[in-house]
């Protein structure tokens, strides 16, 4: 896999931070932005030595120049920084989108989702495998 820029919108959220850490670990340029920076998460951005930007602004993109952008879950359409992104075609994806591109192709996952006891779900699953 080529090594990319990559840029994440939400990236303090649980998921999003994971995914910077684990992109970084590949070897791609990581940068992103957020509205909120929070222990634990903004503990772990900063300890990877990720930048990031405080705030939704379209100069972090045009400053980041990325190659791919991610955009989180939490981004609405009428995010400023989503918006740059599909105004100057910037190539990007969700953060879904994103595990099956760059961690899932070629496997076989198993997802435990839903709005409670994804934890003891996933949990158990482990136990038996």
């Amino acid at each position: 896999m080529d090594r990319k820029r990559i840029y994440l919108v939400g990236i303090c959220g649980t998921g999003m931070a994971a995914l910077a850490g684990l992109l970084k670990e590949q070897g791609h340029e990581v940068t992103g932005s957020d509205t909120g920076f929070y222990p634990p998460m903004s503990e772990v951005i900063s300890s990877l030595g990720i930048r990031t930007y405080m705030g939704w602004d379209p100069a972090n993109v045009k400053d980041a120049a990325p190659d791919l952008v991610i955009i989180g879950n939490v981004v609405r359409a009428d995010n400023p920084e989503a918006r740059y992104v599909i105004e100057k075609a910037i190539p990007y994806t969700s953060f879904p989108e994103a595990l099956g591109r760059f961690y899932l192709a070629g496997k076989r996952p198993l997802v435990a989702a839903g709005t409670h006891g994804k934890t003891t779900t996933s949990t158990m699953l482990v136990a038996a495998l």
